[in-house]
């Protein structure tokens, strides 16, 4: 157990506006701090949790970058702060609890892990880094990992492997292209959240995606239309499975013209896979400071903790498949004690 609750739960006003007023309201206007404040505390008085910090959150970025003097509007961000500390002690109690649970407890936590989870916690503070470009992972950083933009792929025996079927699986490709059918944006709306605008890609079919397994599952309606490209990946990749999280096994579309601004990823304890498959000129690809042309039929890792952009220049459409593996060193000990720590925060409402 962490200890006693250092912070009580929030008073809810009695004249709090209702939660489709506060929706109707963001819709309006997303940057409304109040609307956020309240779609927070009818998630947190409904038991979502999650989704009631996500609120609290945004509505303190706002805040923090557009203050306000209206009394109310400041009675709306202390309440917001308050939720946001509560909710971050009740996460770290459920958090502690469920390892423990899964035979975690912090005495038999492999020392990484351990690091790890008191980063995320806010225990400890992430070690300095003053690389041009650091590790920067948006939900979990892992200490103590080799840093590396692209991965030497020529010490992985699956490679080739995989590389050696490359005509079959770009034939299933071009049909693929062919109509475009069941590719979808990369950023999707939704109303489970608040809504941001991730560089005007949100809805934007100019990066676009066909998942082959997603959400933890395989997606057999679109495998049955590139089932060697999909086999290639399932029989030989050492995928990264963490629940819902990961893999990702993914046709990433770029259209002419197109560009993927900076940014990092999710993780570094994980390598993300490029098998390029379509590429025609003037497409390109940098991870750091280092930038490459990919070469159809040549697979690359990366750490996508590290930040990273894609163009294409051509006039012609640019696929590439995308898919996650753990990092060759992160043990199979590691391995299992992350699944659990992300087993219980999907878990955690």
């Amino acid at each position: 157990m962490v200890g006693a609750m250092a912070v009580s739960e929030p008073v809810t006003p009695k004249d709090l506006m209702s939660e489709s007023q506060a929706e109707a309201r963001l819709t309006q206007d997303r940057f409304d701090i109040s609307a956020l404040v309240a779609k927070a505390d009818h998630r947190r008085e409904a038991g979502d949790r999650r989704a009631a910090n996500a609120y609290y959150a945004a509505a303190l970025r706002i805040a923090a970058a557009r203050p306000s003097t209206d009394s109310g509007v400041l009675r709306d961000v202390a309440r917001a702060e308050t939720g946001t500390r509560w909710l971050g002690e009740m996460f770290q109690q459920a958090l502690v609890d469920a390892l423990e649970a899964a035979g975690y407890p912090r005495d038999k936590q492999h020392p990484r892990f351990r690091a790890s989870l008191d980063m995320m916690l806010g225990i400890t503070q992430r070690p300095p880094e003053y690389r041009p470009y650091p590790q920067k992972p948006m939900a979990h950083y892992y200490p103590d990992v080799e840093y590396l933009q692209f991965a030497d792929t020529s010490h992985y025996d699956w490679v080739p492997k995989i590389e050696a079927g490359f005509d079959a699986m770009k034939a299933e490709a071009l049909a693929l292209l062919a109509d475009h059918q069941g590719f979808e944006p990369y950023m999707k709306a939704t109303g489970e959240r608040p809504q941001t605008d991730h560089h005007g890609l949100l809805e934007n079919p100019d990066w676009s995606t066909l998942y082959l397994w997603q959400n933890g599952t395989p997606v057999e309606e679109h495998i049955s239309r590139c089932p060697i490209l999909y086999q290639a990946i399932i029989d030989h990749a050492p995928l990264c499975h963490i629940g819902p999280r990961a893999p990702s096994i993914m046709l990433s579309l770029l259209r002419p013209g197109a560009k993927i601004p900076p940014h990092t990823g999710m993780l570094n304890s994980r390598l993300i896979c490029h098998l390029p498959l379509i590429v025609p000129p003037d497409c390109g690809f940098r991870v750091g400071s280092e930038t490459i042309a990919w070469q159809e039929g040549k697979i690359i890792a990366f750490d996508d903790s590290v930040e990273h952009e894609a163009w294409n220049n051509s006039a012609f459409d640019r696929l590439v498949l995308i898919f996650d593996i753990w990092r060759p060193e992160i043990t199979a000990e590691e391995r299992a004690q992350i699944t659990a720590m992300f087993a219980a925060v999907d878990n955690y409402r």
